[in-house]
């Protein structure tokens, strides 16, 4: 897959945390190693090994053969989660219904096509008790990182997704809930109804969702109003007043501008 670089948002770009990577045979296995702009292995724990995001462009362009893509790394002082929805889409790039709430739920902060093309990685601010490797998901599963882990960059963005990262920590923790303490947490609660409607009670959070990621792409007062009082009307499982979907869309208008 292509790097499309300039699609990366600056949230991550700024930051003086990426490595280049390529498939090596590892064990029985053929595995992503991280490389350093020398051409070395890099460390996810090393920030030494880590490279300014130009630095890694220019190594990669010096030697487009020698690598497969670039990657970003987790540290815990830059208060980023990244979620790995591994097997998420369907090889027509369908989402699957498993991750429909969580996708719908971070839709506002920045997530991109994995280089599979079968998988979507989030970015959101946060941080978590501890990592999640990994845990099964109907046919898929779910990982979550704050340190010492890297995700592989490829900017291809999925279905529009804003080129910003957004604060979901309370989020964050609820989705850690649930995948770490299955037997004492209930189902993930932002899954979306049947039919795509939206549970009462969430709607509120996934209408103004919706306003912010329009809002990043400079959609105008007037599209925004019609799509959020459609989606008022025909999806909310108990739709809000035309009024309250009017405040919203004025009480965001600022959001466009940052």
């Amino acid at each position: 897959m292509l790097l499309n670089a300039s699609a990366i948002p600056a949230d991550l770009t700024e930051l003086d945390r990426w490595v280049l990577w390529r498939l090596e045979p590892v064990g029985a296995r053929n595995a992503k190693v991280p490389k350093s702009v020398d051409g070395r292995n890099a460390s996810s724990t090393d920030a030494a090994r880590w490279a300014a995001f130009e630095e890694v462009i220019d190594a990669w362009a010096r030697n487009p053969k020698g690598y497969a893509g670039v990657g970003f790394v987790f540290a815990p002082e830059d208060g980023l989660v990244g979620i790995d929805l591994d097997d998420c889409l369907t090889p027509e790039g369908k989402l699957k219904e498993w991750a429909c709430g969580i996708v719908e739920r971070f839709g506002d902060s920045y997530s991109e096509i994995s280089p599979s093309r079968l998988g979507i990685k989030i970015w959101a601010r946060g941080k978590l008790p501890e990592n999640v490797p990994g845990v099964k998901v109907a046919d898929g599963s779910i990982e979550m990182y704050d340190h010492a882990r890297y995700f592989t960059v490829t900017g291809n963005v999925f279905h529009g997704a804003p080129r910003h990262v957004e604060d979901h920590a309370a989020d964050l923790l609820r989705l850690y809930e649930h995948l770490v303490r299955p037997r004492n947490a209930k189902d993930w609660p932002l899954q979306p109804l049947a039919g795509g409607r939206i549970p009462h009670g969430q709607q509120h959070q996934t209408l103004l969702s919706v306003c912010g990621t329009l809002r990043a792409r400079r959609v105008c007062d007037e599209a925004i109003m019609a799509c959020l009082q459609a989606m008022n009307h025909r999806q909310c499982e108990q739709p809000g007043t035309p009024e309250a979907i009017a405040r919203m869309v004025r009480s965001t208008r600022t959001w466009g501008t940052r």
